[in-house]
């Protein structure tokens, strides 16, 4: 066979491979998107960690903190930050949240402080913050003056101390973040999402914790007294080990001191 008639072959067998499967998966992407638009009420949102045990590669989460240091009282609920107990978070938002539950009230530890730093200890932001008068869940968002690159391990530390000096055992928490491309797939599902909650859905099920975490969040902040939004929550925290925060306040955002911001990098 010449090869001119070769390539002929081949070019009608891609043709009907096209022809065959193509609508097959055209199909399927349809119906998944039709799943989530369709079916928004019965959507049950649920983590699904696609990462690898992160300690085993020299990342190890501190999700929990110490308990009573120096002047902080002892207390049954402990300092936590809201992440999967072993793995790096992955996140998709320009300028991430973190979330952590405080049992504290601002008089009893008057100053924190957040530092994230790159894979190499680097540090490339750093802020003293207060926290609010309640105790409950809290939140601190990178500032737009920071960028995270795409596909870097970025490690974080969230310290409280509970006298105005900064002494050198404080209450602390850390974990890991990257940031990773939204993928065309994923792309796709979140532009046909309509509703809030299929978006935070498309990141439980796609193992991205701090977008899906931070979305219902905000989703809760502003309807409190939702129920389905509640067990959202519920089922979110549980799904990593959380399950006994999930009744907790959200309280809002620390309140970052400014002259102690510090852009690093």
């Amino acid at each position: 066979m010449t090869k001119s008639k070769w390539a002929l072959a081949i070019a009608c067998m891609l043709l009907v491979w096209m022809s065959y499967f193509l609508p097959e998966i055209a199909q399927s992407n349809q119906l998944e998107n039709q799943n989530y638009n369709n079916n928004s009420q019965n959507i049950e949102i649920h983590f699904q960690d696609k990462e690898p045990d992160g300690s085993r590669r020299g990342r190890p989460n501190n999700r929990v903190g110490t308990g009573s240091r120096g002047d902080c009282p002892s207390l049954d609920l402990l300092t936590t930050a809201l992440i999967p107990e072993k793995n790096v978070g992955l996140t998709i938002d320009e300028h991430p949240s973190f979330w952590f539950f405080v049992p504290y009230r601002q008089k009893e530890t008057p100053i924190g402080e957040f530092v994230l730093q790159n894979e190499a200890d680097n540090p490339i932001y750093k802020t003293n913050f207060t926290l609010p008068n309640t105790p409950g869940v809290v939140k601190l968002t990178v500032p737009p003056t920071v960028t995270l690159e795409l596909n870097q391990n970025y490690q974080w530390y969230f310290k409280l101390y509970c006298s105005q000096q900064k002494l050198p055992n404080p209450i602390f928490v850390r974990g890991w973040v990257q940031k990773i491309a939204i993928q065309p797939n994923l792309k796709g599902l979140l532009k046909s999402a309509t509703k809030p909650r299929q978006r935070v859905a498309i990141y439980a099920e796609n193992g991205i914790w701090y977008s899906a975490l931070s979305e219902l969040a905000q989703l809760r902040l502003d309807d409190p007294k939702n129920p389905m939004l509640i067990k959202d929550w519920a089922n979110l925290l549980q799904d990593v080990g959380l399950a006994d925060l999930a009744s907790k306040p959200i309280v809002g955002e620390v309140k970052k001191v400014s002259s102690s911001l510090s852009i690093l990098n």
